[in-house]
């Protein structure tokens, strides 16, 4: 019950930092990813504790690009283009199909697909968190609600009632990811000259 708390508590203020595009996410995620890591081991839970481990790479890696000049935290949000979400698709089916293969092969999970379910989606989100995009927060949002359905038959309920505030995170984190990349587009516009220098040349 102590790591269930904990890990919940330091999975929902690392949340809040993300929403925020604040680089203490990060720090405080990499701490959360090794309370829960250790809690699904102890309940069964093999994938998402593999997850974990996931996560723990990502998290590095994400804490290196967002501090990185060229993808500071302020830096504007971006939408995915329809060749990355086509890519993103037939990602998370893979992932699905490898991971469901694993479990239903060398583990005794009772609860295989929809394990092997949201931990391949929560793998694509993770991976668009790193570069800021939008879409990040749609996949969380659906992961969100089958976790809580995950960890209630598993007798979490302190992971469950998260899942149910994470899912409203998910939505309030999408909307001001998408308005703050919008007033990014609008600020750029109105950088933009609208009439040429006196001295361009003419082509």
């Amino acid at each position: 019950m102590l790591y269930d708390f904990l890990g919940a508590i330091a999975s929902l203020l690392s949340t809040y930092f993300f929403i925020r595009i604040d680089i203490k996410a990060w720090p405080i995620g990499l701490v959360a990813t090794c309370l829960n890591g250790w809690l699904y081991w102890q309940k069964g839970i093999y994938a998402d504790m593999l997850l974990e481990s996931l996560y723990f790479i990502s998290l590095c890696y994400g804490w290196y690009r967002w501090s990185k000049k060229e993808a500071s935290p302020a830096s504007p949000t971006r939408h995915l283009s329809n060749q990355q979400l086509l890519c993103l698709c037939l990602i998370i089916v893979g992932l699905y199909g490898i991971i469901f293969y694993l479990l239903t092969s060398f583990s005794h999970s009772t609860v295989a697909k929809l394990d092997a379910l949201t931990a391949s989606i929560s793998i694509g989100a993770q991976a668009l968190m790193c570069y800021k995009m939008i879409a990040t927060w749609g996949l969380w949002l659906i992961a969100d609600v089958l976790y809580g359905w995950m960890y209630w038959k598993k007798g979490l309920p302190v992971h469950t009632l998260l899942m149910i505030i994470y899912s409203a995170i998910a939505f309030v984190g999408f909307i001001y990811w998408h308005q703050k990349n919008q007033r990014a587009q609008r600020s750029n516009l109105t950088l933009l000259p609208s009439n040429p220098p006196p001295n361009a040349p003419m082509v």
